[in-house]
């Protein structure tokens, strides 16, 4: 299918926007797209390509406002509640402290899936009245493409999907929406658009870290000759954004300065408790740490209303040396606040770093290190990560930052819908397998490009010809996968009378001894195969060919009947996906 326009969704944990470009006619060249990034929202302080990835619900628990807007509604005592930082509900992990502007209180993927998708659902709409009704196009003319984090599993990206899909996104079409990880838009857009003041990348590798609210992702690229981009290593990341920064302010200042009752009424004010980290952000985003001055929150009147009942301002006066009126943090303090995520971060990026020097031609070639994200804004991150590049690799590494480093992820996503090709090649991050009930009389090798296994699927107890939980391999962790290709995998039904095969896929973080008790095996879902047209037949002539295809940001799946020719594309029931 020809588009006309492409549009990319940029969903993060503290901000979200979208950006769009016109497709030219003709032969479309990266340096002729005009890229729009709408930077302004009801009820922002100030002009910026996000809004605030906050919800202001109902009573009824109707999405009433979102963005800046709904902060607004709650600070003007609307009744309802405010919602905040709900992405990161959907990785298991991430569930507790997410709640609201970082309360403490526990989510879930149950209810992050309506929460994303109601607010997508407002960030579509946006979008469509920029470019349809704004720009005069259809809605049918429109590539989507949403981004997300790299180090998220499939279950988290096919969420992601799922939200995406009752947003009112075509998500069933996996080419009118396709999904990109945050680094890899960001490689993206330094090797595509003049505006990342990067010019030509060259073969020279470039790790990529994008620094945003709630993670950050590491991923090391390089060019090829034909200007497509290769992945060098598997990504890396963590729970390390800024958010978690705002986290620790609140436990290891805020609460103990106003005490805990003091705490948790103003807790229960999100609004309020919003207000005053939005001071706490501006501080935080000028901090350069290299100073002896302390910095100051003020606290608005009525945050000190809400406190006071239960003594919060008297006991920050006898905190503070009588200031009352402003939280006083001491540059060793604020310093401190920051290390809790910028060494950690220091470890991964020496990590990834230390691992591609160890490639001869890498070395001699050099590396750069590119530092996007809205949190690579942040003078402490610039200057502490130089400082340690210089330190630990004298003249080995270049630190780039581009002009606008927010804006990368969103314009590299967007340059990436045009042409999703521009990615050769990535690294598998687990290996992939299949569970199988392995036949003892034979054994056979999976090979990419057409060569098949027959593996005997369906388990059968009691029968000391076949060994049950064994996970045969699709693809190992650390292989390179070249996008688009495709590996087949022959399966056939142990009974003449079986209507369906269930194949169930598992994620393994390594290449060996691989059962389903292997340390760290988890089962991603099932792919389910109809097979009640050759009901009654020989199970040799009963067989299904699989077609999986790793390469890709998702996991595709295609059956084929062998039998008819007929090809149709399935999905993969992923375990635990909210109903």
């Amino acid at each position: 299918m020809t588009y006309r326009v492409v549009a990319a969704i940029d969903f993060g944990t503290h901000g979200s926007g979208f950006a769009w470009a016109v497709l030219p006619v003709g032969a479309d060249a990266p340096g002729e797209r005009q890229i729009d990034y709408p930077d302004q929202w009801d009820d922002a302080p100030v002009t910026y390509p996000k809004n605030l990835s906050a919800l202001f619900l109902d009573l009824d628990g109707t999405d009433r406002h979102w963005g800046y807007s709904a902060r607004r509604a709650g600070a003007a005592g609307e009744p309802g509640r405010l919602e905040h930082g709900f992405k990161m509900w959907l990785r298991p992990e991430d569930r507790e402290g997410a709640h609201g502007p970082g309360a403490g209180l526990v989510g879930t993927p149950e209810r992050a899936v309506p929460l994303i998708a109601a607010y997508l659902r407002r960030l579509r709409g946006a979008a469509v009245a920029r470019i349809v009704d704004g720009g005069g196009f259809l809605e049918s003319d429109i590539r989507w493409c949403l981004t997300v984090p790299a180090i998220w599993e499939p279950e988290e990206r096919n969420l992601m999907r799922e939200a995406a899909r009752q947003a009112g996104f075509p998500a069933h079409d996996r080419d009118r929406l396709i999904l990109v990880t945050e680094p890899e838009a960001a490689t993206v857009y330094c090797a595509q658009d003049a505006a990342a003041g990067l010019g030509d990348l060259g073969s020279r590798a470039t790790l990529v870290v994008d620094c945003g609210g709630g993670t950050v992702d590491i991923a090391a690229y390089r060019c090829r000759a034909d200007g497509s981009l290769e992945q060098l290593r598997p990504p890396s990341g963590g729970k390390l954004g800024s958010n978690y920064i705002n986290r620790r302010f609140q436990v290891q200042v805020l609460a103990p300065r106003l005490g805990q009752e003091a705490f948790k009424a103003l807790e229960a004010t999100p609004a309020q408790l919003l207000e005053l980290m939005d001071a706490f952000e501006r501080v935080k985003t000028s901090f350069r740490g290299d100073g002896d001055s302390a910095v100051r929150i003020p606290i608005s009147l009525k945050a000190s209303r809400i406190i006071d009942p239960h003594g919060g301002s008297e006991r920050l006066a006898a905190e503070q040396q009588g200031v009352d009126d402003h939280i006083v943090i001491e540059p060793d303090v604020m310093r401190g606040l920051f290390q809790g995520t910028t060494e950690p971060l220091m470890k991964l990026v020496s990590t990834q770093i230390r691992e591609l020097l160890a490639d001869p031609a890498i070395a001699g070639e050099g590396l750069r290190v590119v530092l996007v994200g809205g949190f690579a804004q942040s003078p402490y991150v610039q200057s502490h990560l130089a400082q340690h590049l210089d330190k630990e690799f004298p003249g080995g590494v270049q630190l780039v930052i581009p002009p606008n480093p927010s804006r990368a992820v969103l314009g590299g996503a967007v340059h990436y819908a045009c042409r999703p090709e521009v990615v050769h090649s990535r690294r598998a991050a687990n290996t992939y397998a299949v569970e199988i009930s392995e036949r003892r009389t034979f054994l056979g090798i999976l090979r990419e490009s057409g060569a098949k296994r027959e593996l005997a699927l369906t388990k059968i107890k009691g029968r000391g010809a076949f060994r049950d939980g064994v996970l045969d391999p699709l693809v190992l962790m650390g292989d390179e996968v070249r996008v688009g290709s495709e590996l087949t995998y022959s399966l056939v039904p142990l009974a003449s009378d079986q209507r369906e095969l269930r194949v169930a896929l598992y994620a393994v973080p390594q290449v060996k001894d691989l059962t389903v008790k292997t340390p760290g095996a988890r089962l991603l879902g099932t792919v389910v195969v109809d097979i009640t047209e050759s009901l009654g037949r020989d199970v040799e002539k009963r067989s299904v060919d699989l077609y999986f295809t790793f390469g890709g940001t998702e996991i595709g799946v295609s059956v084929v009947n062998p039998r008819t020719g007929a090809r149709r594309d399935t999905v993969v029931e992923f375990a635990g996906v909210p109903e």
